[in-house]
């Protein structure tokens, strides 16, 4: 009972930090903690609201919420024994075990009156985390967005867009030889060839323009979130998907480039 009017004592005159022995909120969810004021009274209705929500959290299994709700009620409150002892378990439960000892710890080290019937679940706690190591934080996964290097059906649509373009360039010359001959010479065979290769032409390049737009269909439809929020192509994996006609005194032609 003297340690806790000591530390009474000191916040009213404002001699004692307001998060004296509390535990910082780091490596916890993000949590705007208010800052302690001179209020006492005021501190522990803001304390006893994160409290809760600290309990709440803790019941739904969302432990880095409770922690960093519990290390806010001790920003508020310092001396608020309870709170340390569900930082503790909230730190257990996130395997953070130096930190949860830490808590314990300075509640064994109190002895007022209010500590000592919470010293007899405290020892049962750090005897049952005694030598276990933290688990280390977990990697955060880089965004690999499309990874087109590895979807078949990419490869699938460029190699068909592909063959079709060589198949419209090729008979699209063949076209325009035996326009020439047939504008030169006048005769049967070259009119049905070219009308031939000008049909051959018209499907390739139909097939083409198929493919690309199947190809565009899937890209979209399997775009990464990213892309999909903020409008813009991934930085990694697939990149931005071009689709340009090009034309010339010959004729035109489409030309598709994905970025890598």
């Amino acid at each position: 009972m003297a340690v806790r009017s000591m530390i009474l004592l000191l916040l009213t005159l404002g001699v004692w930090p307001a998060t004296a022995g509390a535990a910082k909120p780091t490596g916890t969810a993000e949590l705007a903690c208010p800052k302690s004021s001179q209020d006492i009274e005021a501190n522990k209705r803001e304390g006893r609201r994160y409290f809760k929500m600290g309990n709440t959290h803790f019941k739904m299994g969302e432990h880095k919420k409770s922690a960093a709700a519990f290390a806010c009620v001790l920003q508020l409150v310092p001396y608020s024994l309870k709170a340390r002892f569900q930082l503790g378990l909230s730190y257990e439960k996130l395997k953070r075990f130096t930190e949860a000892r830490a808590q314990y710890e300075w509640l064994l080290a109190d002895n007022s009156e209010e500590a000592l019937p919470l010293h007899p679940q405290v020892r049962t706690r750090l005897e049952a985390i005694r030598g276990r190591a933290d688990d280390p934080e977990p990697e955060p996964v880089a965004d690999r967005g499309w990874d087109l290097k590895r979807r078949w059906w990419f490869w699938t649509a460029v190699g068909a867009a592909s063959v079709f373009t060589g198949m419209a360039t090729f008979t699209g010359f063949q076209a325009l030889e035996y326009r020439d001959r047939w504008e030169r010479d006048w005769r049967v065979n070259d009119r049905e060839s070219l009308d031939r290769y000008k049909n051959l032409t018209d499907l390739a390049i139909g097939g083409a323009v198929l493919s690309v737009a199947a190809l565009g269909v899937t890209l979209y439809l399997t775009r990464p979130k990213s892309a999909a929020t903020t409008g813009t192509a991934p930085v990694t994996g697939g990149g931005r998907m071009t689709l340009l006609p090009v034309c010339g005194p010959e004729g035109c032609m489409l030309t598709f480039s994905v970025g890598f």
